[in-house]
């Protein structure tokens, strides 16, 4: 039973108590919609998360059984770089991982879209996410045991362990889009300043000064930086 409750620290569903992840839906040029959440908020979320995880490699690497502790050492070696390259993912997908970490959301649109619409394109969002995810769970996992060999090398196989821990995080995405689905506190809210901001994006060119003065108005950490990764 005890080893069912750390397992379980890593999964889906844990939950702090009535906490808010503010999410704003930004539609780029062509109709892309794309989800974004204030950075400090999504890597506090992370870094909670992130605690779990490595509570159960320390549990792992502190464990009796000498197969369990070498798991733990080999997990705590190559997710030592793992991370390094985890910040490099996605935006989207940290965005979703951070939907697990909370229970309440509020979604930010612009006012081009009425309350329906907003709600409408945001769930037919988050559901395609849903699927890619679950696809690519699936797939880095049969990785995963094809690599077995790999990882299994002494060292820090970052190759040998990067499809496992590629499945981890996308069931932890997963996990964050079945959390919204599920949630009945889910509310919209339309916002003046993300209209400006896509006549911006979508205009021929990109006003970096005009993005810099909607980001600095809305004091949404990391707004700027998301939208040059994104155009």
């Amino acid at each position: 039973m005890a080893t069912w409750r750390t397992a379980r620290a890593i999964g889906c569903g844990v939950l702090s108590s009535d906490r808010v992840l503010e999410i704003y839906l930004i539609t780029f040029k062509g109709g892309k919609v794309r989800m974004f959440a204030p950075a400090d908020v999504v890597e506090r979320f992370e870094n909670e998360s992130d605690d779990r995880i490595r509570r159960f490699i320390t549990w792992l690497q502190e464990h009796r059984s000498k197969v369990l502790a070498w798991l733990g050492r080999m997990l705590y070696s190559g997710r030592g770089y793992y991370m390094k390259l985890e910040a490099r993912l996605d935006p989207v997908e940290r965005v979703l991982k951070a939907m697990d970490q909370t229970d309440r959301y509020v979604i930010n649109h612009s006012t081009a879209s009425d309350t329906p619409q907003a709600r409408k394109n945001f769930f037919a969002r988050v559901r395609r996410q849903r699927i890619k995810h679950v696809f690519w769970c699936a797939v880095d996992f049969i990785l995963s045991v094809a690599s077995l060999a790999i990882a299994f090398l002494p060292g820090p196989n970052v190759v040998g362990w990067y499809p496992f821990l590629r499945s981890l995080s996308h069931y932890r995405a997963f996990c964050g889009t079945r959390a919204v689905l599920r949630s009945r506190s889910v509310t919209f809210k339309g916002l003046p300043e993300l209209r400006s901001l896509e006549v911006n994006l979508q205009a021929p060119g990109f006003d970096r000064r005009g993005i810099r003065a909607i980001a600095e108005d809305l004091k949404i950490n990391g707004l700027e930086q998301f939208l040059e990764r994104m155009v």
